[in-house]
């Protein structure tokens, strides 16, 4: 339908989860193997306390030279073809000397020996990663990066938005369990989901009487307000009384 997953990760998804021709796949995103270690660790390091929230940022934005970025878009079955950074321009890689003397403003990776070779990642232009490929933890965004932050909170202060408004005594009461007196994951799933679908319905109402609707003016409940005195009135004493 064309909706891609943006969210956070549990402390033991952090770091390093999976790999794929060579390829490691970082709190979602498909990395060089040979990004340093400081640089994988980041958020598992703020998390422990080692670094900052200012060091943070800066690991995750110097990550950005060593993603792999897609050659082009996914095919009806999932499947992505990317490239790694070298390739994209982003860094300057031994293994590829096509990609040296760029300039000092792209890392060169260091990669390390390995008596099997270098992985296909290293020696191929592109990779084809399948949809299976780490897909429990992958989201197209970068994670941490200023991107990710705008869509991710924005996303998550809708939701705490609609679980407040679904939790209020009065109506729903979705954190009440005594409005789903019945056993069972089942059934419990089912009774919740028509007391959101209620809440929609009636956040959904409030909404249409707040605007004008062919023509007419909004049935917006008008705003109850105290009868006050104007300050002008008052002295030591008591307000001034009008003659």
């Amino acid at each position: 339908m064309g909706y891609e997953p943006v969210y956070d990760y549990a402390s033991d998804q952090l770091g390093v989860q999976t790999g794929f021709a060579g390829a490691e796949l970082v709190e979602g995103n498909w990395y060089c193997p040979s990004m340093p270690q400081p640089l994988k660790d980041a958020t598992k390091d703020l998390l422990t306390k080692k670094i900052d929230k200012q060091t943070w940022i800066d690991r995750i934005r110097a990550r950005t030279n060593y993603v792999f970025m897609p050659k082009q878009r996914p095919d009806a079955e999932g499947h992505r073809r990317v490239m790694c950074p070298a390739e994209a321009n982003r860094a300057q890689c031994p293994l590829k000397p096509r990609t040296l003397g760029r300039g000092i403003h792209l890392p060169l990776v260091d990669p390390a020996p390995n008596p099997a070779g270098s992985p296909p990642c290293c020696v191929q232009r592109t990779v084809t990663v399948p949809p299976e490929a780490g897909a429990n933890l992958w989201q197209p965004l970068q994670y941490g990066s200023e991107a990710w932050q705008r869509v991710y909170f924005r996303l998550r202060n809708s939701v705490e938005g609609i679980n407040g408004f679904a939790k209020d005594r009065l109506q729903e009461r979705l954190e009440d369990a005594g409005t789903r007196r019945i056993r069972g994951i089942a059934a419990q799933t089912l009774l919740l989901a028509f007391q959101l679908a209620h809440a929609n319905r009636r956040k959904l109402a409030s909404w249409a009487d707040a605007i004008a609707l062919g023509g007419e003016r909004p049935r917006r409940r008008p705003t109850r307000r105290r009868r006050t005195k104007p300050l002008g009135t008052w002295t030591p004493k008591g307000h001034i009384t009008q003659r």
